[in-house]
């Protein structure tokens, strides 16, 4: 059973057990985090397991090093590696450098998230640093596990349930829960067509294009990138629909998916594709190396745009979750006009989940039908 004892202003915790061939002891600077790891190892225990820096003799000199597991986890031609995952490895490559594979321990991990909360890391970065260094600990268990025995235990996946959030509230996920006011898309629509602001010396500049690169958005719902490489065949008149090049399918790969167009944005493409081919919009060169540059161009040029018209605190990105409210609330002679199902389907989804987490419905939206 594990006890804490607190030792000089730190905090011992003491675990004895029959699997252990003696008592464990282990300080701790903090006595919530000798409770947390008490807990977890009884856990452990309880189920036959023991974690194999308790059972084994140490072995740092010879066991491998970390950061070269990182780089023989990317090179093994089973691993599907997205190209996010690439810069995060390279980080976590400098993280660990000289951390050998059995220092990898819960107490070692309780340390790393505390390095990690005093950089101020924000949660979501914190949990995708951990996540990729737990798929990597996973991977090295699996392929070194001796014929017939069991995978050690991923020391990674015993950090307790929120271990990302701050307890002094200093660091939030952050949740985007803004709209697209009418006066704010007036004023973005009359910067776009030149007109000048009152309290400006200049107009922003008439911009046609991003003007209707803004609408398309706004109106489907599209990512950035899937709309400025979208290709003019992709555009199918007759269906009314564009036939849409997914960019968040699984470790990188293409998810195709048709995306209704409303007849406003629909007569304004047909009109803007007449007689061209290739690229729909002229932003993005074509080329892959250009890829980066031009959503960085294109997010760069929406900040300024929404700074004229005075709606500074939205992003470009916050255009896909006001598309998404639309969809929830667009109706027809029948009444609305997409179930949840479909608007997953067309935004790009594989379950409803994001769907409640883009869904910020305003309240006086609501408060209209009760008439």
């Amino acid at each position: 059973m594990p006890t804490v004892t607190p030792r000089s202003g730190k905090f011992q915790l003491r675990v004895t057990h029959k699997l252990l061939p003696k008592p464990f002891f282990h300080t701790f600077e903090e006595e919530a985090a000798a409770h947390t790891y008490g807990q977890q190892l009884e856990a452990l225990l309880a189920r036959g397991i023991v974690p194999q820096e308790l059972l084994s003799p140490d072995r740092a000199v010879t066991s491998p090093l970390f950061k070269d597991m990182i780089e023989s986890y990317q090179k093994d031609p089973d691993i599907r590696l997205a190209a996010t995952d690439i810069p995060v490895f390279s980080l976590l490559t400098k993280e660990v450098e000289t951390v050998r594979m059995t220092g990898v321990t819960f107490i070692w991990a309780s340390e790393l998230l505390k390095k990690y909360k005093a950089k101020k890391l924000a949660p979501g970065t914190i949990r995708k640093r951990i996540g990729a260094l737990s798929r990597v600990l996973s991977w090295y268990h699996r392929t070194t596990a001796k014929n017939g025995q069991e995978p050690q235990a991923n020391v990674l996946k015993m950090l307790p349930r929120g271990y990302s959030q701050y307890a002094d509230g200093s660091k939030k996920d952050v949740e985007r829960d803004i709209r697209l006011t009418p006066d704010a898309e007036a004023a973005i629509r009359k910067a776009l067509g030149g007109e000048k602001a009152d309290d400006k010396e200049r107009a922003w500049g008439e911009d046609p294009e991003l003007e209707l690169f803004f609408t398309l958005i706004v109106e489907t719902g599209l990512r950035l990138k899937e709309a400025f490489w979208l290709r003019v065949d992709q555009y199918d008149v007759a269906r009314g629909v564009l036939n849409v090049s997914g960019t968040k399918g699984h470790h990188g790969k293409i998810k195709p998916r048709t995306v209704p167009l409303k007849r406003g944005i629909r007569d304004r493409l047909t009109e803007w594709c007449a007689g061209k081919s290739g690229l729909m919009f002229s932003f993005w060169d074509g080329t892959p190396e250009d890829l980066k540059r031009c959503s960085a161009r294109l997010s760069a040029r929406f900040t300024t745009l929404f700074a004229y018209a005075k709606v500074p605190d939205f992003t470009e990105h916050d255009l896909r979750h006001e598309a998404c409210c639309r969809w929830v609330q667009l109706k027809n002679a029948n009444g609305w006009a997409f179930n949840d199902t479909e608007i997953v389907k067309i935004m790009g989804w594989s379950n409803t989940s994001m769907l409640l987490r883009y869904a910020s419905l305003r309240g006086e939206d609501l408060a209209n039908r009760l008439g």
